[in-house]
């Protein structure tokens, strides 16, 4: 996993290099703000159950905040809820907080996709039943990455696509996710 990270930051960093004398670059500096939902899947699972539908207790949310500093590079930072996984009487929460770096590439007025490398702070919980109480609690930080859309340019609405790979306690966790953000 550490592996494909270091090589899809690799190839990020240079499509954003090449894009440094883009005209576009010129502008100054901004700032947003914004949220979304997600769904995950964890360990390489099926994200559909034996009857072909979505899961339903893998979705999760998001807030964040960032400095867009061109229309090529950005900084963000925020906090990611994967909710709650019951499986019977046990049950495992995971949360954290990220800070990541992207690189977009501004192909049209409003359609950039992106290129994001990232550090998760996480804190895992499992529970049982009664008796047993809390399992595990497992705080830790890794090394994520993703890419992503977004739609929308300029001061105002914008929505993003992402994908994102992170790893919470020896769990590789894949979540997809729809954001609203507001630049200002």
């Amino acid at each position: 996993m550490k592996k494909n990270a270091w090589i899809a930051s690799a190839v990020a960093l240079a499509c954003g290099m090449t894009l440094m004398s883009h005209p576009a670059v010129a502008q100054g500096p901004s700032v947003y703000g914004g949220g979304g939902v997600g769904y995950f899947r964890l360990n390489d699972d099926d994200f559909l159950d034996q009857n072909d539908r979505f899961k339903d207790n893998r979705t999760g949310w998001r807030l964040q905040a960032g400095a867009q500093l061109n229309p090529v590079l950005s900084l963000e930072g925020g906090h990611v809820d994967f909710g709650d996984l019951n499986d019977g009487s046990f049950r495992l929460s995971a949360d954290g907080q990220f800070i990541a770096g992207l690189v977009h590439i501004p192909l049209s007025a409003g359609f950039a996709p992106y290129g994001k490398v990232g550090q998760l702070w996480g804190d895992t919980e499992a529970r049982g039943p009664a008796p047993l109480g809390t399992v595990a609690d497992a705080d830790g930080n890794d090394f994520f990455y993703g890419l992503g859309i977004r739609f929308g340019e300029g001061p105002g609405l914008q929505a993003r696509l992402e994908y994102d790979r992170m790893a919470l306690d020896d769990a590789d966790v894949d979540m997809a996710s729809l954001i609203l953000q507001y630049r200002f």
